[in-house]
């Protein structure tokens, strides 16, 4: 399934060794904007080190003495542009050893460092440079003697002679180490002026920008200093998603703060909805009444016709009149609102209906797919562990619990979970495709396939079990076939989104196709217009295509759809280094045409 949402502990959301968002990110990775697809990560990079803060030294580049400079330069003369990226660890010198050397010479003869501006503007050109050079060289001196404020003082002096790129850096260098971030900022921009492709001197701007806590714009600059260094330098793109991480963060809470609570997709509810064996259900619709029990009826009739919005608008009902199917109201109550990411309300709603019935399984369940999103692994257990205690014959625990175990990594635990299940109850398709998809990721291939054929003789009306079957075959390569699966899928149940962009994923890697792939995902999107996997790969695939604008557009419904914080933050994440490949190409325009013709 292509770019899954984070599913609740109990949805039947099996994912291969490969497929899933990495199909997409791969493709992402083999072009010229191969970094960004870093991004769907980022909610894993948090703590990532605070190591471009705390190091002390080196991002101010510490020079090395004038000699051993010189004696550099009469062996290797480079552009400015060369020099800089190849020495990172000293102040630049561009003036040659000997021209130095007569630079110092003519400086003996009057004081350059105390020189007035009306005597510098009489000099002619020739004399500011040579000046110029002499002052910069003393102050390369005092930096190394750790005389920051002298050499600041010098090299403010060299600039007042004749203006430079380097003079700038130099300088930002020694306000770095003191503290000075906001003049750190504004002699780098300066220097940027001169040459904008003065890595030294963007990187010294980078620092100093997340240093005054101005994520955004570091960000951008780092996302800079990545492409025009081809993606050499690591520690670069380490910084970039740290302060990506950091804008994608505090754009969340701030959303998160005003935000009305929503339902997600009709595919994300049915996924976990689905994932419980069905009770029954009225048949008909229920007349309509001003009672807690007909509301109660009628909500349970919206939910089983997939009309969630009324379903819970009627549970709701049913709860302020009081009905006399109270436990299972606020179950479902509860299970809306968790579905919403309101995890704290829905516990409320799932700790009163067990004191209402506390042998009633399915809130245990519940109340562990919580503890799970919250992280608490001990309560998770103990609810199914209390789950076992009511009903061990209860399939739905030992299915769920297979869920648990299987997002933890635990597929051994989860194989014997789903086969426990399958024992209690044989009908119930997803535990065949959880069972099949854990045997896979115990890397027991043979055994895996095998189960799904039969699981195609046993359900063979079942879109889901091709669906996820052309999944393992997708991810082996077998393309011929996987597509077979994905197209029977669609047949079956066209209404399901997922077949079409698990579909669109692999046209895109078998053919390299992706205006198919786009009009895929479309499709998916008509059969299910909220879905937010199909957004998702949507947004991915404009990205890939270059087209940042439409990836934008999509990123941003992916924003609107998120559940969770910690989806929100990816999906802005997204968003965000969309948006940074836009501010290069703006600042950048040469540089970004070049990519974009290699």
């Amino acid at each position: 399934m292509s770019a899954p949402p984070v599913m609740p502990a109990s949805a039947p959301a099996p994912v291969p060794a490969t497929s899933g968002p990495s199909a997409v990110q791969k493709f992402i990775q083999d072009k010229d904007w191969k970094f960004y697809a870093a991004v769907a990560s980022v909610s894993l990079i948090a703590g990532a080190g605070l190591y471009y803060l705390t190091r002390p030294s080196s991002e101010a580049e510490e020079p090395k003495s004038t000699k051993s400079k010189n004696k550099k330069k009469k062996n290797k003369k480079k552009s400015v542009a060369n020099k800089d990226a190849a020495s990172p660890a000293s102040p630049e010198a561009k003036a040659t050893a000997t021209s130095d050397e007569k630079a110092a010479t003519k400086a003996s003869d009057e004081d350059v460092e105390t020189m007035s501006a009306e005597t510098i503007a009489g000099l002619s050109q020739k004399e500011r440079s040579e000046h110029a050079h002499t002052l910069k060289t003393r102050g390369n001196s005092q930096y190394s003697s750790k005389k920051w404020e002298e050499a600041i003082r010098l090299y403010s002096q060299a600039i007042a002679f004749t203006p430079d790129p380097v003079f700038y850096s130099n300088r930002a260098a020694c306000y770095s180490i003191i503290g000075k971030f906001d003049k750190v900022i504004e002699d780098t921009t300066l220097a940027l002026k001169m040459n904008p492709v003065y890595v030294k001197a963007l990187g010294r701007r980078a620092h100093a920008l997340e240093s005054t806590g101005k994520n955004q714009e570091a960000m951008y600059d780092f996302t800079a200093l990545c492409i025009l260094d081809g993606f050499k330098n690591e520690s670069f793109a380490q910084s970039m998603e740290r302060n990506l991480k950091k804008v994608a963060d505090v754009k969340a809470k701030e959303i998160l703060k005003t935000r009305e609570e929503r339902l997600p997709s009709t595919t994300f509810m049915s996924a976990y909805l689905d994932s419980f064996r069905k009770t029954a259900v009225p048949e008909e619709k229920p007349e309509e009444a001003e009672t807690g029990d007909a509301q109660f009826q009628l909500a349970e009739y919206y939910l089983a016709n997939r009309k969630y919005q009324q379903a819970v608008d009627c549970y709701n009902k049913a709860i302020e009149l009081d009905t006399t199917h109270m436990a299972k109201a606020l179950n479902m109550r509860g299970t809306f609102t968790f579905l919403m990411g309101d995890g704290k309300k829905a516990l409320a709603d799932f700790d009163k209906a067990i004191e209402l019935d506390p042998n009633y399984v399915q809130t245990y369940i519940k109340r562990g797919s919580i503890f799970m999103e919250q992280g608490d692994a001990a309560n998770t257990f103990q609810e199914f562990e209390t789950a076992i205690s009511i009903d061990p014959t209860d399939p739905n625990i030992y299915y769920h619990r297979g869920q648990v175990y299987f997002i933890t990594g635990d597929y051994e635990s989860a194989a014997k979970d789903y086969t426990k299940s399958i024992e209690l109850e044989p009908l119930f398709v997803f535990s065949h495709i959880q069972y099949g998809v854990a045997q896979y990721k115990l890397g027991n291939i043979s055994e895996a396939m095998n189960i799904f054929k039969k699981a195609l003789k046993d359900f063979p009306e079942s879109g889901d079990v091709n669906n996820y079957y052309g999944e393992l075959l997708l991810d082996q390569q077998q393309y011929d076939q996987a597509l077979e699966r994905f197209d029977k899928a669609i047949n079956l149940k066209p209404s399901n989104p997922l077949p079409y962009i698990n579909k669109a994923l692999l046209v895109f890697q078998w053919k390299q196709d992706p205006a198919t792939a786009e009009r895929l995902c479309l499709k998916s999107l008509e059969a299910d217009p909220e879905c937010d996997v199909a957004i998702a790969t949507l947004g991915q695939l404009f990205l890939q295509q270059g087209k940042i604008e439409k990836a934008i557009e999509y990123f941003e419904k992916s924003i609107e759809m998120a559940r969770t914080e910690a989806e929100l933050t990816s999906a802005i994440g997204f968003r965000e280094a969309a948006n940074s490949q836009l501010v290069f190409a703006r600042d950048y325009p040469e540089q970004s045409k070049a990519l974009k013709r290699s």
